[in-house]
């Protein structure tokens, strides 16, 4: 990565609107750091830049952060979330979640870090990425698709013609080892990881797209919880001045779709349940989550009309007529099975 370039990555991250840290994926050095960044780490960012990243991060984490350096810096994934604790320069320990995506140049693995304080919600994260489209899906313990939001024009299809297809299959042979070494690290070390995958797309077309995997349960195998989401733009890759805004909107888009996943589980026991969109299961998840129509509108970027217009259409598909018989059928739906 040359100075020009190097010197265009840290003036993006400087005017990023959320805390972030530029490090080398190798060194685990710090390479910049933002004002937001630098509040959270209790020190100015000067006093940072050419340290350990890992002498900051708590005893207990550092091992899990070295790992996803690696499997970063060896291309297993693109990205990852996680819990981490981090501790300030006078030793105080603080809770963050963190947006890892690796940002490569012509001869430099980078490492970009979005860090949102653990008081906060992951939807802190906010950027307009109200127009971009995700497909969300579930699979059961042989990772064949249980659930896919029915409006999966990324893969070309409805989502329910895919329900009972195996995962793997929507993956093209020459990238199915990495997609399995990605989902085998969801599932073993808890992470929600991000890769660039090629996916079938209609019949027989592929095309690139990002997959984050997280783990649903406890069970070996998991059931795996995925968002799918559009691939680099063709005008965006190899251009280093739009890689991190393009990179944490990226982030934005996954964390805020991630949330909805733990909804789509009771979605798929009620009748009609396969018929929502990603973006009414993504109102669905925020409802049962607590938030009022407005707060949702505002995560969303959307006016409170349209929310309101979404939810008419969910209530007419599940025949509930408010918000409460929703969040009752919902609660119904989630009840353990009598044995």
């Amino acid at each position: 990565m040359g100075v020009d370039e190097r010197d265009a990555l840290i003036s993006s991250l400087e005017g990023l609107p959320v805390a972030a840290i530029l490090t080398d994926l190798r060194t685990h050095t710090f390479i910049a750091v933002n004002d937001g960044a630098a509040a959270l780490f209790g020190s100015p960012a000067r006093d940072l830049v050419g340290n350990d990243v890992l002498s900051r991060i708590d005893p207990r984490d550092r091992e899990a952060a070295r790992s996803g350096y690696k499997v970063m810096a060896d291309k297993v994934i693109d990205g990852y979330q996680a819990q981490r604790r981090i501790v300030t320069i006078d030793g105080q320990e603080r809770a963050v979640r963190v947006w890892g995506r690796r940002v490569e140049g012509s001869n430099e693995l980078l490492g970009l870090w979005i860090l949102v304080p653990g008081s906060e919600p992951a939807s802190a994260v906010e950027l307009v990425v109200a127009a971009s489209t995700v497909v969300l899906a579930v699979t059961d313990h042989d990772w064949l698709i249980e659930y896919m939001s029915a409006d999966a024009d990324l893969l070309g299809v409805q989502g329910s013609e895919l329900r009972g297809f195996p995962l793997l299959g929507l993956v093209h042979p020459s990238a199915a080892d990495d997609f399995l070494a990605a989902a085998a690290r969801a599932a073993a070390d808890h992470l929600a990881v991000t890769l660039l995958t090629r996916l079938r797309v209609g019949g027989e077309g592929w095309a690139d797209r990002y997959c984050l995997m997280v783990r649903m349960c406890e069970h070996q195998p998991p059931r795996m919880g995925v968002v799918i989401s559009a691939g680099r733009s063709a005008t965006a890759v190899g251009h280093s001045d739009n890689t991190l805004d393009d990179q944490v909107r990226q982030c934005a888009l996954e964390a805020r779709a991630a949330q909805s996943l733990d909804a789509i589980r009771p979605l798929a026991r009620l009748p009609r349940g396969s018929e929502l969109t990603a973006r009414q299961t993504e109102i669905v998840a925020l409802l049962v989550a607590g938030l009022r129509v407005p707060d949702i509108a505002r995560l969303m970027f959307l006016s409170p009309s349209t929310i309101r217009n979404h939810l008419a259409a969910i209530y007419r598909k599940f025949a509930v007529h408010s918000q409460a018989e929703l969040l009752a059928s919902l609660l119904r739906a989630s009840a353990p099975s009598p044995l």
